[in-house]
């Protein structure tokens, strides 16, 4: 399935297509590559739609036949990419919608979007969508520049359009020097973090450092590193929630096919932090995309629970960012999580948009589902959001 997009490329220039792919399209040279090319000039870096991260999750975590992917673009040549989920329930809304598809394990819904893509591109994918005989759209958790392109396309095709839910996610920007400490926690707080500190490390046979075991790793030792993040994730409260990747086997296989491929092409840092004697106190997978860096997943040893080794790790993640010269640290955390709020004083706006794709159902829908993310929204500020596991001194 594809449509042309309805303007004209510049004269001489090849015309781009929105296309709704099966998830094999691209999975030939020319494709591969025109993919590889689109994640390295993407305008938001998303690793979560790199191939190395999205074709494992759809060998491993989606239904057959559940997913395809929206593209713009011409031969050899990507401009847009996004997984759509067709013929979706979703928003408590009995109409059916497409969907950008995502898993337990994504978190970011920004499609991967070329700086020159523009609102024409937009158009053409809304009209491709449209041949899916879906009412409506539902783009999550996207960044609001992306958001308004894809506003002003709809507007050009009478098309309405309501923002579901907008989240502002901790994230830290890089400064000019490595203060990032001093200006989020008081002197106070700062002195109790070195006392506990020196506390976990006297438990550690002292020697504490934070390592990354992905550097240089041979296979063999990828792997052993990624097994130990699986026990310890599997040791804690994860585990006995049942929610641990090492006890559902789509997922693990997902987690190990995923981290294999970013530490191949370099873009995978294991951090742990340990010290002389006994396993890690605590370890954090971080995704390098670019100038992104994303903290993918995170786990604590609970024997060491008063001594925030999570707290202490996030802590060290910020100066090894500082020094690496990435330009921003993405937490990958809802926005009232304690600990990451409290470590990264900048915010990320993100924006679930909702794209009615005809005039009566569609229209209809959107008009609900902005009803019911109100109600939600209303709910969820009366509930408590401390989490009592939450590592903290």
């Amino acid at each position: 399935m594809s449509t042309t997009v309805d303007s004209a490329a510049p004269s001489g220039a090849r015309r781009s297509c929105a296309a709704l792919l099966e998830p094999d399209g691209l999975d030939d040279p020319v494709g591969t590559a025109a993919w590889a090319d689109l994640s390295a000039r993407a305008r938001h870096a998303n690793p979560f739609l790199g191939a190395g991260v999205l074709v494992p999750a759809l060998r491993h975590l989606a239904e057959p036949g559940e997913v395809r992917l929206l593209t713009v673009g011409s031969p050899g040549r990507l401009d847009l990419l996004l997984p759509i989920a067709t013929r979706r329930r979703t928003r408590r809304t009995p109409v059916r919608a497409c969907v950008g598809w995502a898993h337990t394990h994504h978190f970011l819904g920004t499609p991967l979007v070329a700086p020159t893509l523009g609102e024409q591109g937009w158009r053409a994918a809304l009209v491709a969508l449209r041949e899916s005989r879906d009412a409506w759209f539902v783009l999550p958790q996207t960044d609001v520049d992306v958001v308004r392109e894809v506003e002003a396309a709809a507007a050009s095709l009478g098309l309405a359009t309501r923002r579901l839910e907008e989240q502002a996610r901790p994230v830290t920007h890089r400064h000019e020097r490595d203060d990032y400490a001093e200006q989020q926690l008081s002197g106070r707080r700062r002195k109790e973090l070195r006392r506990v500190r020196r506390r976990l490390e006297e438990s550690l046979g002292g020697g504490l450092e934070l390592v990354d075991l992905a550097a240089g790793a041979s296979a063999p030792a990828l792997e052993a590193a990624l097994e130990e993040f699986l026990a310890l994730e599997a040791a804690g409260w994860k585990g006995a929630d049942g929610g641990a990747i090492a006890g559902r086997p789509a997922e693990r296989a997902f987690f190990l096919e995923a981290c294999r491929a970013l530490a191949g092409e370099g873009r995978l840092e294991v951090l742990t932090l340990r010290g002389r004697e006994g396993g890690p106190a605590a370890m954090a997978l971080v995704l390098c995309d670019g100038d992104t860096q994303l903290t993918f997943k995170i786990a604590y040893d609970e024997q060491h629970a008063s001594h925030s080794p999570g707290l202490l790790l996030y802590l060290e993640q910020l100066s090894r960012f500082h020094a690496s010269g990435a330009t921003l640290v993405d937490t990958c955390a809802a926005p009232d999580h304690p600990m990451a709020r409290r470590l990264h004083g900048d915010d990320r706006l993100l924006v679930t948009l909702a794209v009615a794709l005809g005039p009566r159902r569609g229209a209809l829908a959107v008009r609900w589902a902005r009803a019911v993310a109100r109600t939600a929204a209303a709910v969820r500020r009366h509930r408590t959001t401390t989490d009592p596991r939450e590592d903290r001194p």
